[in-house]
């Protein structure tokens, strides 16, 4: 009899709970080892980079500047009537939050960021990556509980688990992106909203105005991570107009802690540059066929805005369309989600919320077609912190679907569930058994050779690239995006609009990596010879130049031989 318990217990009881959730964290902890110690191979992205950048000022005590100096932010400053700063330029492109968490994480190595000629991965970015993979699996946590809301536990651990084998998930955790921290807040605001709902059932007023206003500072920390989150606002507010009985105090008391918190920082972009949004509001306004790097390189804010807004918005749409299953992580669980709205779910709260989410995912999808989407794995791509609610809504559908068959051997039962696991995990597998490529953010990043410019230049000093990120993050030293033409590069030398002349150009595949007309009718045309190597350095402003690592493809210009008085000390 004791034995039959025992049995029973492993099987459904206790026992069945503590083996599974144990499963899942020994899983957690070896995807943590194999991800962080095999798969990584340092930062890959120009936002990553630039927000790193600005964490190690932060942390030593420059408040929120930048290294990374974009010719249009001098422009802005300028017709601000605002003075353009010799030494800690501030930075207004960047949302301010995640910046500071990556802070946090730089704060104990502060004094080993800078690489060793001999480091293939810098010390700094395996402190980004090191809080990226405990910012997933907080969020893994934080929508387990969402989970528990919505369904119950056991689907709610299932879609842990499904979180866990998603490889796109793991990809922004070595990314050095913000998207994770934007999962758990995004996790925080349903589970408010939630709450809310079951106020609403209770009849508890205040309750529900608490709740609202910690979904509406939720989103507010949202936007201060990343702008762009900003347009999940509207279907928030207008869930709390319409799914409460009293309507007018639920949607006001969100919607004016979602300004009090987003307040403070646009009020300082506006004391900083003129403008509350920033240099974030050029990049929306410009016209279709108009890249952000073209935007950023402009010294005159001059260009015109608006045209050929609809195309533009139409083909963003359309690019996220075509490539919505790889924004969405290739879980066949997330395409599920779409198809759950033809199933009337019985508890209310997950009924209605599939509607909001639905809304706000729309409205991101708009802000991201009008700000741009580069990738799977990039700055403005959100559609991954939609992963966990569609994961859950989406497997809810798919056990319902099950269950209809009335197939009651759980044998059948254990392989459908491991089925739909290994399937979800595809990308995942394929990722581990290929294996890591290289050890190198290659083409473009090399960051020991990126680095070596720290030894080569002054901290005073003022130098050009077409990576700024990169030499502003891994050579800590303050560099100019290469301007659109190389006029307004000599201007900005010469008048010393940075306190400094440029001493130093480093040009890598960024731009040689261009297709040739672009060399010569495109954004980089005015700069062909020198990418080229063709320019007559007699008549450039910096007249000396040597290749760089690896096979040549990347070159330094600089006033003096920099390299030779370095290798003759």
């Amino acid at each position: 009899m004791a034995l039959q318990e025992a049995v029973h217990d492993i099987d459904a009881g206790f026992m069945a709970k503590v083996l599974k959730v144990g499963m899942i964290v020994v899983v957690g902890i070896g995807l943590c080892m194999v991800y962080f110690l095999i798969q990584f191979k340092g930062l890959g992205t120009e936002q990553a980079m630039d927000q790193a950048q600005i964490a190690r000022s932060l942390i030593s005590g420059e408040g929120f500047t930048t290294r990374y100096i974009r010719p249009l932010a001098i422009r802005q400053l300028t017709d601000a009537a605002r003075k353009v700063p010799a030494v800690n330029f501030p930075d207004f492109y960047n949302a301010p939050l995640y910046p500071l968490v990556e802070a946090a994480a730089l704060l104990p190595i502060k004094k080993r960021i800078a690489m060793e000629p001999t480091d293939t991965l810098s010390m700094g970015d395996r402190a980004i990556a090191a809080i990226g993979i405990l910012l997933l699996l907080l969020g893994v946590l934080v929508w387990y509980f969402v989970g528990t809301m919505l369904f119950d536990r056991t689907l709610a651990l299932m879609g842990a688990g499904l979180l866990l084998v998603t490889d796109l998930l793991w990809q922004y955790a070595l990314a050095g992106l913000p998207q994770l921290f934007l999962i758990v807040l995004f996790g925080l605001v349903c589970y408010c909203a939630l709450k809310a709902l079951k106020a609403e059932e209770e009849n508890r007023q205040f309750a529900i105005y608490g709740w609202l206003g910690g979904g509406a500072f939720g989103l507010g920390l949202m936007s201060l991570t990343h702008g762009v989150t900003s347009f999940l606002v509207p279907g928030f507010l207008a869930f709390c107009l319409f799914a409460f009985r009293s309507r007018l105090i639920p949607f006001l008391v969100p919607f004016f802690i979602y300004l009090l918190t987003v307040l403070p920082w646009l009020l300082r972009n506006y004391s900083v540059c003129g403008n509350p949004f920033g240099l974030s509001i050029y990049i929306a306004l410009a016209g279709s066929g108009v890249t952000e790097q073209f935007v950023m390189r402009g010294v005159n804010t001059g260009l015109t805005l608006g045209g050929g807004m609809a195309s533009k918005i139409r083909s963003g749409l359309f690019d996220q369309a075509s490539h919505l299953w790889e924004y969405l992580g290739l879980n066949i669980t997330v395409l599920a989600f779409f198809v759950s709205f033809l199933h009337p779910f019985k508890n209310p709260a997950a009924a209605i919320w599939r509607w909001v989410i639905l809304i706000m995912w729309a409205g991101l999808t708009l802000g991201m077609a009008l700000f741009g989407v580069k990738g799977a794995v990039s700055g403005n791509q959100l559609h991954v912190i939609f992963i966990p609610i569609f994961i859950l809504f989406g497997t809810a559908f798919i056990l319902v679907l099950w269950n209809r068959l009335n197939i009651t051997l759980k044998p059948l039962r254990v392989a459908f569930l491991t089925a739909v696991f290994l399937v979800s995990g595809i990308p995942m597998i394929l990722t581990l058994l290929t294996g890591q490529q290289s050890r190198i953010q290659w083409p473009p990043y090399v960051p020991p050779f990126i680095s070596v410019l720290q030894n080569w230049f002054k901290p005073q000093e003022l130098l050009s690239s077409d990576m700024p990120w990169a030499v502003a993050w891994y050579a800590n030293r303050k560099c100019l995006l290469i301007p659109e033409t190389v006029r307004q590069f000599n201007e900005i030398s010469d008048f010393g609009s940075l306190g400094s002349p440029i001493v130093g150009l480093y040009l890598t595949p960024v731009s040689g990596g261009e297709p040739f007309i672009n060399l010569l009718k495109g954004p980089y045309k005015d700069w062909g010879p020198v990418i080229m190597r063709t320019v007559n350095v007699n008549d450039f402003l910096l007249k000396r130049f040597t290749p760089l690592p690896i096979d040549g493809e990347c070159i330094l210009y600089a006033d003096t031989e920099r390299w030779a008085r370095q290798s003759s000390r």
